[in-house]
């Protein structure tokens, strides 16, 4: 079976008390409960609370991509993203006022090639090359992703950095060649 890939990643500044990351924490589906309705709730709950904090987000990426074999390649490598360690400093750190904190939130879905969904999204990714990392273009995506069945979605995953708030992502951690692919949004 051919597969493509949509996969998203913001990166936004954390508020004094980290209530997005927790309620984007509670979002994650539940793998005892695997069921497709259950799961695009899940989605949609993330991508609401996604979109309503835009403004809190600074950099991000997103990929759309119908070749069978990149779409592999591309949804192992997201996958990894949740099990390998992306911290850039070896030691938590509490929070403090006076150093801007971040989080990331990553989904990607290897979608059945040509589904409904498949095609819904490919309409929506339709992006021209000089406005890819507009806000305003993620916020399309965000409101659009209402239109994926997860019937059509062969594997997902999603995740939140840092799990512990301890760890939530510095500047300087950013300024780190590991996330350099996160793009500043315009």
């Amino acid at each position: 079976m051919a597969h493509s890939i949509f996969a998203m990643e913001l990166c936004l500044r954390l508020d004094a008390r980290a209530e997005l990351h927790h309620h984007l924490r509670q979002t994650l589906p539940d793998v005892t409960q695997m069921a497709v309705g259950h799961k695009w709730q899940c989605y949609h709950r993330a991508t609401q609370i996604l979109a309503y904090n835009l403004q809190s987000a600074e950099r991000g990426c997103w990929d759309y991509f119908d070749d069978p074999e990149r779409a592999q390649n591309d949804f192992e490598m997201w996958k990894n993203g949740m099990v390998t360690a992306e911290g850039a400093r070896p030691g938590p750190r509490p929070l403090s006022p006076a150093e801007p904190r971040y989080l990331t939130f990553t989904m990607a879905f290897l979608l059945v090639k040509d589904s409904p969904s498949d095609l819904a999204l490919r309409r929506l990714c339709e992006i021209s090359q000089e406005h890819l990392w507009e806000r305003r273009v993620f916020a399309h995506l965000l409101n659009g992703f209402g239109t994926v069945s997860f019937a059509s979605v062969f594997r997902d995953v999603s995740y939140v950095i840092p799990r512990d708030i301890e760890w939530a992502l510095t500047r300087e951690d950013l300024a780190h060649e590991k996330f350099k692919y996160l793009r500043p949004l315009l």
